[in-house]
């Protein structure tokens, strides 16, 4: 068969599917034309939606051949342009809803007859000047498609967003139900794994990577990303200084799976350069024509150091070209320009000079002045930088997640009570840091005259810098390439709240010469601990079960019988995050066999375990104290 029937036989095949799709998508769209469908029902559509996306990678893979080669010849560039949208137009439902699937042998029939067309084109059998015609006459069948997709797609997302009956659980099976035949071997769990693991999943030249988007609802919206290999910085293996960061982004889904983002994203990187415009010059010459002006005010009006000008001035540059992070402050900054007589990058220069003197822009030089003095290698600094940030940025989401809702004016979370119910024993201290910098509570006499100096440094200590220097402390105590100061540091001593010094459920762990931690301090830790879960159980226990039990396994039959067993893992916990690894590897198992706990021992039989935590619990049970067991590492000995 020639090349020109090969086409006819695409566009034949295309205009069948495209036509079934219509009827489809018309029945599935008309499900939520007057309310979103049960819960029930809108799982089954989730899990249909899936099977579609995957079965679209089979039919994907063959039309890049045909774009890829295409694309060589400047004569089809505008009808490749065009029929890439065909790819996004090809879900195949052969199953849900009956009566209304696209028959398998249509789906066999175009990619049979990709394959071969594939082929010929290889063999230079033809000529490309047939591909954009026939991407012509099948472009307006597929756009149609494609707008009902989406169509089909957001009602699906609304709806999710909006039903109460549907859970992470009910998503994770509906992922479950692709068959895997499309989507090569990995399970949707696996791949999870290779995504949220730095530096991500290779393909190609960029590393993917999952990202979970909040949501007020139970469930948070997932999206994929890709970013250049180059511009990875360690453990990427091709990491290059100075490389440009250039990023990809998925669709954004409540209901997709793990595995269609990937091949979602996995097709965006494979077509960019079919679909995405050559990139605009590198940099604005004007930009740097106004820098040198710019950044003198930042630095004589502002008081920034040299590198800290350079720094603000390219976000004050993105800002003025609608750009960035502060983006979303365009609109404010062209009102204000007019109304001050300033240029737009002018007012944008203005108006991050006072955003970073109130401390709400953090910069990469200033943190590098502050933790990374001692570096020289740009690639160890890029990875202690992205260190810092990520988790300083973890522990400032950790304290909104758990605090509620934060007050400027107090600098206190509504319910801080609660961080001393975590095992994450820094938040308590971030918390109380973070409260006493508040300079705008205190007058001169409880600053005290020593400290009055620091008043503007205290004022500009807003969350996210103060969760930037509580993880600079602790990395620093570890790793000796960190180092750490913090002006204010003296100032919290006074306040008796000093860095490195443990505190745990809100008391000083001082310990003694010999040892961090004492058994008295134990023992007080230990019944707070107690204290603080049964109100924790009372408040999160089903009343209602034999015997009355939390979501997570808390049971009290009357006597608490594995209340005390989870309140020791947790004060374990707590003081591995507060005395560090080190010590938790020499001494938590000594600490964790203190008479106290209520075991004697005779003839290498127990005696008496009257207070021991695991009395009367069978080692099955979710809060058997044991460590390799719920987060509690095996301490090494050394």
């Amino acid at each position: 068969m020639s090349l020109g029937g090969f086409i006819s036989k695409i566009v034949v095949s295309v205009t069948k599917t495209t036509f079934q799709f219509n009827k489809t998508l018309d029945v599935l769209i008309a499900r939520f034309k007057d309310s979103c469908p049960p819960t029930s029902e809108l799982i089954a559509l989730i899990a249909q939606k899936n099977q579609i996306n995957g079965a679209l990678q089979q039919i994907q893979q063959k039309i890049i051949i045909l774009n890829k080669i295409a694309s060589t010849s400047e004569a089809v560039v505008d009808g490749v342009k065009a029929g890439v949208t065909i790819i996004k137009a090809i879900p195949i439902p052969t199953s849900v809803p009956p009566g209304v699937g696209i028959p398998v042998s249509i789906i066999n029939m175009f990619s049979d007859a990709l394959d071969t067309l594939g082929t010929m084109i290889d063999k230079e059998e033809g000529s490309l000047d047939s591909i954009p015609e026939a991407l012509d006459l099948i472009s307006k069948d597929v756009g149609e498609v494609i707008t009902k997709l989406n169509e089909f797609d957001v009602a699906i997302n609304d709806c999710a967003e909006n039903d109460p009956g549907l859970n992470e659980d009910d998503l994770t099976a509906a992922s479950e139900s692709i068959d895997l035949n499309f989507v090569e071997v990995l399970t949707d769990e696996q791949l999870e794994l290779l995504l949220k693991e730095p530096p991500g999943l290779l393909y190609g030249d960029y590393y993917l990577r999952l990202n979970y988007i909040n949501s007020e609802f139970s469930f948070d919206k997932k999206q994929v990303t890709a970013q250049n290999k180059e511009s990875v910085p360690p453990p990427g293996e091709f990491y290059k200084a100075g490389a440009p960061i250039e990023m990809l982004y998925g669709d954004k889904s409540f209901s997709s799976s793990n595995l269609v983002l990937v091949d979602e994203m996995k097709w965006l990187i494979d077509t960019k350069d079919l679909i995405f415009p050559p990139p605009e010059p590198a940099e604005d010459p004007m930009k740097a024509i106004l820098k040198l002006n710019q950044v003198l005010i930042l630095t004589a009006i502002f008081g920034a150091g040299q590198e800290e000008a350079e720094e603000l001035y390219e976000i004050a540059w993105d800002l003025s070209q609608n750009k960035g992070w502060w983006r979303w402050k365009y609109n404010d900054i062209i009102t204000d320009a007019f109304d001050n007589g300033k240029t737009i990058l002018e007012q944008s220069v203005a108006f991050i000079g006072d955003e970073w003197k109130e401390g709400l822009v953090m910069l990469d030089s200033t943190i590098k002045t502050l933790f990374l003095g001692d570096l020289e290698n740009e690639g160890e600094i890029k990875v202690y930088l992205s260190l810092l940030k990520f988790q300083g940025k973890a522990l400032y989401e950790e304290a909104n997640k758990v605090g509620g809702n934060y007050n400027w004016h107090s600098r206190r979370w509504d319910e801080d009570d609660k961080f001393l119910n975590t095992p994450d024993a820094r938040l308590y201290p971030y918390s109380e840091r973070l409260a006493v910098a508040n300079e705008s509570i205190y007058n001169d006499a409880t600053i005290g005259q020593d400290f009055l100096d620091l008043r503007p440094i205290m004022h500009r200590r807003k969350r996210r810098w103060q969760a930037i220097f509580e993880v600079a402390n602790y990395l620093s105590l570890k790793n000796p390439k960190i180092r750490f100061n913090d002006p204010l540091a003296e100032y919290f001593i006074s306040k008796e709240i000093g860095y490195n010094t443990p505190i745990v459920n809100g008391i000083n762990v001082i310990g003694n010469s010999e040892t961090p931690i004492t058994e008295d301090e134990l023992i007080s830790l230990y019944e707070l601990e107690k204290e603080i879960v049964i109100e924790w159980w009372m408040y999160n226990a089903d009343h209602q079960a034999t015997p009355p039990i939390t979501a997570n396994g808390v049971w009290s039959d009357g006597f608490y019988s594995n209340l005390d067993s989870y309140a020791k893992t947790q004060v374990m916990l707590k003081l591995l995050t507060a005395l560090g690894i080190s010590w938790y590897n020499l001494d938590a198992e000594k600490i964790s066999e203190f008479p106290f706990w209520g075991i004697t021992w005779e003839n290498t039989q127990i005696f008496n375990d009257y207070n021991d935590p695991n009395r009367n619990l069978d080692p099955s049970d979710k809060w058997y104290f044991a460590f390799g067991k719920n987060g509690l590492p095996v301490p090494t000995g050394s």
